[in-house]
């Protein structure tokens, strides 16, 4: 996806000036920064973190079209929304997969079954996918849904989303840029902003947190699309103002035994009638959601005991007999999404549209979904155009995104033709499958015998030929990089994760060229931010 020297690559597009530097590696500036490089500019992409270390990796994992924005009358987002799931369906289906809900209405809800079920309709004329919602018996549902809560029950009704591995398509995203000529800078900060005699920003002095070493990058535009994070780089670009309102939202995740779901479940929550979901992933259930303005860090966004009390309840009552409890949790974690200040009380009722507005040469990008990065790309980098002098415009390509699978671009059987051809054990070919796409073919040339194409351990889906590739092709500066975003196994399964170290250490000592010392600075860096993602580093 990356190659190896994409760094070295993308420093060296510090000695000129450059059309657009765009600080923030989440879905939002990824995009932007794919839709600027097809159209021809020369851009550059700075990130504090990782792509996808913030918001882009702690998200619902959903693909959709928001079917509670219907009920808010939000319309446009509803069905730009839709259009766009379908696109990555029909793009990405490396990346994108479509899932089916259920949504069991019970008698005497807040939201009557009716009403959904007219809501799931109008859903339905909102795409041309043949997929369409139905009514499911009491049967069906006991077989799809197992152990679900049925007395009382209205009405099964079920539904077709989509569903992404977030940091993976963020990744993606990042990798056709690169591939399209774009540079991208990982752990290097923006430290303020450079203008000229009228003020106007031209630039940006920033740092490598690499190195230590300082540059000044020059710029005729420079975008802020970093997310949560945009007023806090806006007051470091000497901008003024709040305009942006974080909301945390936390999730769960349970081991799929205790729930053997056939579809995902979308519920009220007994607690206030909120929609939780229970998804089912190959690698575990994840349980969500919850809505809340955030006040704390941004950097560091916990769960509470409320928040995870809040979850559990919802799913123990929905699922009565299988013991939801807090000793089943294998995992927690908190995300932060970009909420326009609109000043509500409420942020569920806040709408997740987009916003762009340029500030003395800073361009900003803000809110708007994973689901919408294209089309909010889009209508960023058409901004820019409009910001940009008539020479670097006079022959720019128009908006391709909508037609450009990303990288990776793979069969849907990529896991069976692994398995066919080079006799990987299903689990292991399935997962290489899902999380490298089509470079899995290069990752098998670099096992060292075929015990590398065996699990680390018995059990897992992760061989050492994987873990190498991720190492060469996948921008992986540290162990946090890999662990928690590229093979998510820091997500899905802290302590395997944690006890994987051992077997890893050679391997990425190898890789990455790292001395005892650095493994153990790597080692104790990645325990620290795997704290974030399990029930220890839960507030109260």
């Amino acid at each position: 996806m990356f190659p190896p020297h994409w760094r070295h690559t993308s420093l060296a597009m510090l000695d000129d000036t450059v059309d657009v530097v765009l600080v923030g590696g989440g879905i939002t500036g990824c995009g932007v920064l794919l839709d600027a490089a097809q159209r021809g500019l020369r851009v550059l992409l700075v990130e504090r973190g990782d792509i996808a270390s913030g918001t882009s990796s702690r998200s619902s994992k959903l693909v959709h079209g928001g079917l509670r924005y219907l009920k808010q009358m939000q319309f446009r987002i509803t069905r730009l929304a839709c259009r766009e799931r379908d696109r990555m369906l029909a793009l990405d289906p490396h990346l994108v997969h479509p899932i089916r809900f259920l949504y069991p209405a019970f008698r005497g809800d807040r939201t009557p079954g009716w009403q959904v079920d007219l809501g799931l309709w109008m859903y339905d004329r909102l795409t041309a996918r043949p997929e369409k919602h139905t009514q499911l018996d009491l049967g069906e549902v006991s077989e799809l849904v197992p152990g679900l809560e049925t007395d009382g029950l209205d009405r099964g009704l079920a539904y077709t989303d989509a569903m992404a591995d977030d940091a993976r398509l963020t990744l993606a995203v990042a990798a056709t840029a690169h591939a399209y000529g774009a540079g991208v800078l990982t752990r290097c900060e923006a430290l303020e902003a450079v203008r000229d005699a009228t003020g106007r920003a031209v630039g940006l002095v920033v740092r490598d947190l690499e190195t230590g070493a300082t540059h000044r990058i020059g710029a005729r535009l420079v975008v802020n699309a970093s997310g949560v994070w945009t007023d806090a780089v806006r007051e470091r670009l000497g901008i003024e103002g709040r305009r942006v309102r974080p909301s945390r939202g936390i999730h769960l995740i349970l081991p799929s035994e205790l729930l053997p779901l056939s579809m995902a479940v979308s519920f009220p929550a007994p607690d206030d009638g909120r929609p939780i979901f229970l998804i089912p992933h190959p690698e575990g259930i994840l349980l969500g959601t919850t809505d809340h303005f955030h006040e704390g860090d941004l950097d560091d966004p916990r769960p509470t005991e409320d928040e995870v009390g809040y979850l559990l309840r919802a799913a123990a009552a929905a699922f009565p007999d299988r013991g939801v409890d807090r000793s089943k949790v294998r995992g927690a974690f908190a995300g932060l999404r970009p909420i326009l200040d609109i000043h509500v009380d409420d942020p569920s009722e806040a709408s997740r549209e987009e916003d762009i507005w340029e500030e003395n040469g800073v361009l900003t990008v803000s809110g708007g979904k994973l689901t919408t990065w294209r089309s909010t790309a889009e209508e960023a980098v058409d901004a820019i155009l409009e910001r940009l002098p008539e020479e670097r415009t006079r022959h720019v390509a128009r908006c391709m995104t909508k037609g450009t699978p990303l990288a990776g671009l793979a069969p849907r059987d990529l896991g069976s033709r692994l398995q066919d051809a080079r006799g990987l054990e299903p689990a292991v070919a399935e997962g290489m499958a899902r999380r490298l796409g089509g470079l899995s073919w290069s990752a098998i040339l670099l096992a060292r015998g075929r015990s590398e194409l065996r699990p680390l351990r018995p059990g897992l889906d992760l061989c050492a030929a994987e873990v190498r590739a991720h190492s060469r092709w996948s921008a992986v500066l540290h162990l946090e990089d890999l662990l928690l975003r590229r093979v998510r196994l820091g997500m899905w399964e802290p302590e395997t994760a944690a006890s994987l170290l051992p077997a890893l250490r050679p391997i990425l000592r190898r890789e990455l060229g790292w001395s005892f010392k650095d493994w153990q600075h790597e080692r104790e860096r990645f325990l620290t931010a795997l704290e974030a993602w399990t029930l220890e580093g839960i507030r109260n």
